[in-house]
């Protein structure tokens, strides 16, 4: 399969790249430069005549793309780069005649409802977010449901929480990692997911959970992703347990 893949320099990107190239030709596409991926295309999400020329020929788009969490205050790009660039992309792989699209999404979805009595599912729903960060994710999905309602696009929505690199002990914005929450997972692991998304039979529009602790498994539906996907994190964490 012919992969566009979006967001490839990032935490989750640049290991979905090496997953997704073992059984795909996979096109990797960031606005910046993607380590150790020299022939990577230059593109920005909100270029969506760029978008157009980048996606002629390809099967599938899985989309990484995670704005800088301080990119979200006082009125920043980061709502505009995940809700105009989500669009851009359903759109331009819409008219590319792209019917495969997979997308981290987030938990935060979710996160307009209260904590303690939620059980937090891949069928909630509606979808309940507060303003900023959560909102636009919820907006993202709500956009990947009508594209999939509109014109038949089979999309996948990952639902991660807390993403960490084990490897270099740092959050997405790069900070150390000082302890884990009961969301946390390993960014490999979310990228393993998104392959197992992409390779997954008879998806429509689907959303799932990917976490790696024991709370996880009991507040929201892992293993019901586990089992749909044929997934497993490789990395669990303890949140009573120092890094």
């Amino acid at each position: 399969m012919r992969v566009l893949l979006t967001g490839a320099a990032g935490l989750v990107g640049r290991p979905a790249y090496d997953q997704l190239a073992e059984d795909h030709d996979v096109t990797a596409l960031d606005i910046r430069p993607v380590d150790g991926v020299p022939d990577a295309v230059e593109g920005d999400v909100l270029d969506f005549k760029r978008l157009l020329e980048v996606m002629a020929g390809h099967d599938a788009v899985v989309n990484t793309i995670m704005a800088p969490n301080q990119s979200y205050a006082d009125n920043g790009p980061g709502f505009t780069i995940n809700v105009s660039g989500l669009y851009n992309l359903l759109e331009a792989a819409h008219r590319s005649g792209i019917r495969q699209f997979v997308r981290t999404s987030s938990g935060a979805v979710h996160t307009g409802y209260p904590h303690e009595d939620t059980r937090y599912t891949h069928d909630l729903y509606p979808l309940k977010a507060p303003p900023g960060y959560a909102l636009s994710k919820l907006l993202q999905e709500e956009m990947a449901r009508s594209f999939h309602e509109q014109h038949g696009m089979s999309i996948a929505c990952i639902r991660p929480w807390s993403i960490i690199d084990t490897q270099r002990m740092v959050t997405t914005d790069g900070k150390p990692v000082n302890s884990y929450s009961w969301g946390t997972i390993d960014c490999r692991d979310v990228a393993s997911s998104l392959v197992r998304a992409l390779e997954a039979k008879d998806i429509g529009f689907e959303c799932f959970y990917v976490m790696a602790t024991d709370e996880a498994y009991e507040r929201t539906d892992v293993a019901w992703t586990e089992e749909r996907l044929n997934w497993k994190p490789a990395h669990r964490f303890d949140p009573q347990q120092k890094p």
